[in-house]
Protein backbone atom coordinates (compact mmCIF):
# COMPACT_ATOMS: atom_id res chain seq x y z
CA UNK A 1 0.00 0.00 0.00
CA UNK A 2 1.56 3.51 -1.04
CA UNK A 3 1.31 5.98 1.70
CA UNK A 4 1.37 9.89 1.70
CA UNK A 5 4.79 10.77 0.38
CA UNK A 6 7.39 12.27 -2.13
CA UNK A 7 4.74 14.17 -4.59
CA UNK A 8 2.20 13.79 -2.60
CA UNK A 9 3.62 15.30 0.65
CA UNK A 10 5.02 18.61 -1.13
CA UNK A 11 1.85 19.18 -2.44
CA UNK A 12 0.20 19.29 1.54
CA UNK A 13 3.20 20.84 3.37
CA UNK A 14 2.96 23.72 0.53
CA UNK A 15 -1.04 23.92 0.77
CA UNK A 16 -0.43 24.60 4.59
CA UNK A 17 2.53 27.24 4.52
CA UNK A 18 0.42 28.91 1.71
CA UNK A 19 -2.58 29.18 4.33
CA UNK A 20 -0.37 30.05 7.36
CA UNK A 21 1.38 32.53 5.32
CA UNK A 22 -1.62 34.79 4.08
CA UNK A 23 -2.84 34.93 7.00
CA UNK A 24 0.70 36.27 8.50
CA UNK A 25 1.36 33.78 11.14
CA UNK A 26 4.40 32.24 12.40
CA UNK A 27 5.34 28.43 12.75
CA UNK A 28 5.36 28.72 16.04
CA UNK A 29 1.23 30.28 16.41
CA UNK A 30 0.07 27.69 14.01
CA UNK A 31 1.38 24.76 15.76
CA UNK A 32 0.65 26.30 19.26
CA UNK A 33 -3.33 26.43 18.10
CA UNK A 34 -3.23 22.93 16.41
CA UNK A 35 -1.70 21.30 19.60
CA UNK A 36 1.93 20.06 17.62
CA UNK A 37 5.59 21.33 18.18
CA UNK A 38 6.92 23.52 15.77
CA UNK A 39 9.53 21.48 14.54
CA UNK A 40 7.00 18.93 13.51
CA UNK A 41 4.94 21.38 11.95
CA UNK A 42 8.11 22.94 9.94
CA UNK A 43 8.88 18.97 8.41
CA UNK A 44 5.41 18.57 7.58
CA UNK A 45 5.21 22.28 5.67
CA UNK A 46 8.65 21.40 4.17
CA UNK A 47 7.46 17.67 2.91
CA UNK A 48 9.07 15.74 5.27
CA UNK A 49 6.66 14.21 7.98
CA UNK A 50 3.15 12.94 7.30
CA UNK A 51 0.69 14.29 9.91
CA UNK A 52 -2.35 12.39 10.94
CA UNK A 53 -5.85 13.05 10.46
CA UNK A 54 -6.15 14.04 13.32
CA UNK A 55 -3.25 16.61 13.11
CA UNK A 56 -4.57 17.68 9.56
CA UNK A 57 -8.08 18.21 11.69
CA UNK A 58 -6.18 20.34 14.14
CA UNK A 59 -4.40 22.56 11.49
CA UNK A 60 -7.22 23.16 9.36
CA UNK A 61 -8.96 24.96 12.57
CA UNK A 62 -5.65 26.85 13.30
CA UNK A 63 -5.55 28.38 9.44
CA UNK A 64 -9.16 28.53 9.19
CA UNK A 65 -9.68 26.19 6.19
CA UNK A 66 -11.43 22.99 6.31
CA UNK A 67 -9.16 19.16 6.65
CA UNK A 68 -11.08 18.34 3.29
CA UNK A 69 -9.23 21.20 1.53
CA UNK A 70 -6.36 20.42 2.83
CA UNK A 71 -6.40 16.65 1.86
CA UNK A 72 -7.36 17.74 -1.38
CA UNK A 73 -3.90 18.84 -2.19
CA UNK A 74 -2.54 15.26 -1.83
CA UNK A 75 -4.66 13.78 -4.98
CA UNK A 76 -4.52 16.86 -6.57
CA UNK A 77 -1.61 16.98 -9.59
CA UNK A 78 0.90 19.46 -10.05
CA UNK A 79 2.25 21.67 -7.40
CA UNK A 80 1.28 24.95 -9.54
CA UNK A 81 -1.69 25.71 -7.01
CA UNK A 82 -0.79 26.10 -3.62
CA UNK A 83 -3.77 27.75 -2.32
CA UNK A 84 -5.99 24.98 -4.24
CA UNK A 85 -7.79 27.29 -5.50
CA UNK A 86 -9.78 25.83 -9.19
CA UNK A 87 -8.19 22.70 -8.04
CA UNK A 88 -9.86 19.58 -10.02
CA UNK A 89 -8.35 17.27 -7.51
CA UNK A 90 -7.22 13.38 -8.76
CA UNK A 91 -5.93 13.12 -11.67
CA UNK A 92 -6.67 16.89 -13.18
CA UNK A 93 -9.72 16.03 -15.23
CA UNK A 94 -13.29 15.19 -15.19
CA UNK A 95 -13.99 11.69 -15.35
CA UNK A 96 -17.33 12.86 -16.79
CA UNK A 97 -15.72 14.55 -20.17
CA UNK A 98 -13.40 11.35 -20.77
CA UNK A 99 -13.74 8.28 -22.81
CA UNK A 100 -11.57 6.35 -20.29
CA UNK A 101 -12.15 4.36 -17.29
CA UNK A 102 -10.15 5.55 -14.24
CA UNK A 103 -9.76 2.95 -12.06
CA UNK A 104 -7.69 3.41 -8.34
CA UNK A 105 -6.12 -0.43 -7.29
CA UNK A 106 -6.89 -1.45 -4.22
CA UNK A 107 -2.44 -0.97 -3.12
CA UNK A 108 -3.58 2.05 -4.74
CA UNK A 109 -3.94 6.01 -3.16
CA UNK A 110 -2.77 8.14 -0.48
CA UNK A 111 -3.03 6.69 2.70
CA UNK A 112 -2.80 8.71 6.61
CA UNK A 113 -3.08 7.40 9.50
CA UNK A 114 -5.78 7.94 12.05
CA UNK A 115 -3.76 9.38 14.92
CA UNK A 116 -0.45 9.52 16.15
CA UNK A 117 0.55 6.34 18.04
CA UNK A 118 -2.39 4.23 16.61
CA UNK A 119 -1.70 1.09 15.33
CA UNK A 120 -3.49 -0.56 12.37
CA UNK A 121 -5.86 2.16 11.41
CA UNK A 122 -5.46 4.50 8.22
CA UNK A 123 -7.25 6.53 5.95
CA UNK A 124 -7.14 6.02 2.28
CA UNK A 125 -8.21 8.79 0.12
CA UNK A 126 -10.25 7.83 -2.96
CA UNK A 127 -11.08 9.28 -6.30
CA UNK A 128 -13.32 12.53 -5.60
CA UNK A 129 -16.73 12.42 -7.00
CA UNK A 130 -19.15 14.95 -8.98
CA UNK A 131 -18.65 19.00 -7.47
CA UNK A 132 -15.45 18.18 -5.70
CA UNK A 133 -17.36 15.44 -3.34
CA UNK A 134 -14.33 13.85 -1.15
CA UNK A 135 -14.73 10.09 -0.93
CA UNK A 136 -12.36 8.42 1.99
CA UNK A 137 -12.30 5.05 3.67
CA UNK A 138 -11.06 4.59 6.71
CA UNK A 139 -9.86 1.09 8.75
CA UNK A 140 -10.63 1.68 11.92
CA UNK A 141 -9.49 -0.14 15.00
CA UNK A 142 -9.79 2.40 17.95
CA UNK A 143 -11.65 1.86 20.28
CA UNK A 144 -10.83 4.87 22.58
CA UNK A 145 -13.11 8.04 21.61
CA UNK A 146 -10.85 10.67 19.94
CA UNK A 147 -11.34 13.84 19.25
CA UNK A 148 -14.55 15.63 17.72
CA UNK A 149 -14.26 16.37 13.90
CA UNK A 150 -16.54 19.64 12.72
CA UNK A 151 -16.62 20.92 9.29
CA UNK A 152 -19.41 22.12 6.88
CA UNK A 153 -22.02 20.38 4.91
CA UNK A 154 -23.57 17.05 5.00
CA UNK A 155 -21.64 14.12 5.23
CA UNK A 156 -22.21 10.58 4.65
CA UNK A 157 -21.50 6.87 6.40
CA UNK A 158 -21.26 3.41 4.87
CA UNK A 159 -19.95 0.70 7.37
CA UNK A 160 -18.28 -2.27 4.55
CA UNK A 161 -17.02 -3.97 7.25
CA UNK A 162 -17.11 -4.64 11.09
CA UNK A 163 -19.09 -2.09 13.57
CA UNK A 164 -18.93 1.20 13.83
CA UNK A 165 -20.34 3.55 16.92
CA UNK A 166 -20.84 6.86 16.02
CA UNK A 167 -21.12 9.96 18.09
CA UNK A 168 -23.38 12.83 16.46
CA UNK A 169 -23.67 15.76 18.96
CA UNK A 170 -25.54 14.69 22.00
CA UNK A 171 -26.12 10.51 20.15
CA UNK A 172 -24.62 7.43 19.82
CA UNK A 173 -25.32 4.82 17.23
CA UNK A 174 -24.25 1.48 16.65
CA UNK A 175 -23.62 0.82 12.82
CA UNK A 176 -23.39 -2.95 11.37
CA UNK A 177 -21.63 -3.84 7.89
CA UNK A 178 -23.98 -2.45 5.05
CA UNK A 179 -25.68 0.22 7.70
CA UNK A 180 -25.51 3.92 5.96
CA UNK A 181 -25.42 7.44 8.19
CA UNK A 182 -25.75 10.81 7.01
CA UNK A 183 -25.54 13.99 9.27
CA UNK A 184 -24.94 17.11 9.48
CA UNK A 185 -21.12 17.86 9.25
CA UNK A 186 -20.82 20.99 11.06
CA UNK A 187 -22.65 19.01 14.77
CA UNK A 188 -19.55 17.35 16.66
CA UNK A 189 -18.82 14.13 15.34
CA UNK A 190 -16.74 11.09 15.72
CA UNK A 191 -16.57 7.14 15.44
CA UNK A 192 -14.19 3.97 16.92
CA UNK A 193 -15.05 0.78 16.98
CA UNK A 194 -15.96 -2.02 20.18
CA UNK A 195 -12.93 -3.06 22.26
CA UNK A 196 -11.04 -5.32 20.13
CA UNK A 197 -12.40 -5.50 16.97
CA UNK A 198 -11.54 -3.60 13.30
CA UNK A 199 -14.17 -1.78 11.12
CA UNK A 200 -13.91 -0.35 7.45
CA UNK A 201 -15.63 2.61 6.50
CA UNK A 202 -15.97 4.96 3.09
CA UNK A 203 -16.86 8.71 3.61
CA UNK A 204 -17.95 11.47 1.47
CA UNK A 205 -18.15 14.71 2.34
CA UNK A 206 -17.87 18.03 0.22
CA UNK A 207 -14.38 19.12 -0.71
Amino acid sequence: MTTARGDSLDRLGARIRHHRRQLGLTLVEVADQAGISQPFLSQIERGKAAPSMSTLEGLAHALGTTQAHLLDAVNTGGASDPGGAGGSGGSGQDPAHSDRVDVQRSTEGATLTRAEGTVGGHTRLLPGGPGGTQFLEFVETNHVPGRFFEHPGQEWLYVTRGTVLLEVGDSLTRLEAGDVARYNGALPHRWYVPDGSEACLIVARPG
